[in-house]
């Protein structure tokens, strides 16, 4: 039986990679989270009725082909609705030779996203290499 954090953190988590021939740079870079799919605005504030939160990011020669890629979704601080730090869901993604970014998605509870400070950690080989933060209000 799962216990009530669990409830309350059932999503539904989506990963996309997007193929692309263009040329990588260096590490994981321009991390943007919306509540609009393929927006190039970043926010960092959400309200608690936000139907999806998307995070994109850019992968760049630090990211070889044949890399692991995990995106994972953490809520830092809820006021008790998790615990400090709690790993709500990831996906984890096989880097091809020709991906350029990745992408996830996660929609909101039944009940809404409990108030508090969340992070998305990205890592690669299981290694984390970038994180960006954003809060519900």
């Amino acid at each position: 039986m799962r216990s009530p954090q669990h409830v309350i953190f059932a999503f539904t988590v989506g990963a996309v990679t997007i193929i692309s021939t263009s040329a990588w740079a260096a590490g994981i870079e321009n991390i943007v989270i919306s509540a609009k799919e393929g927006s190039k605005a970043v926010q960092t504030s959400f309200a608690a009725d936000t139907p999806k939160i998307f995070v994109s990011a850019h992968l760049t020669k630090d990211v070889p082909s044949g890399s692991d890629v995990n995106i994972a979704w953490i809520a830092v601080d809820t006021g008790g609705a998790a615990p400090s730090n709690y790993k709500i869901d990831g996906v984890d993604l096989h880097i091809g030779s020709l991906t350029k970014n990745v992408k996830s998605a996660m929609t909101r509870p039944n009940n809404g996203w409990p108030v508090g400070t969340y992070r998305i950690e990205f890592s690669v080989n299981g290694k984390v290499l970038e994180s960006a933060d954003f809060t519900v209000r």
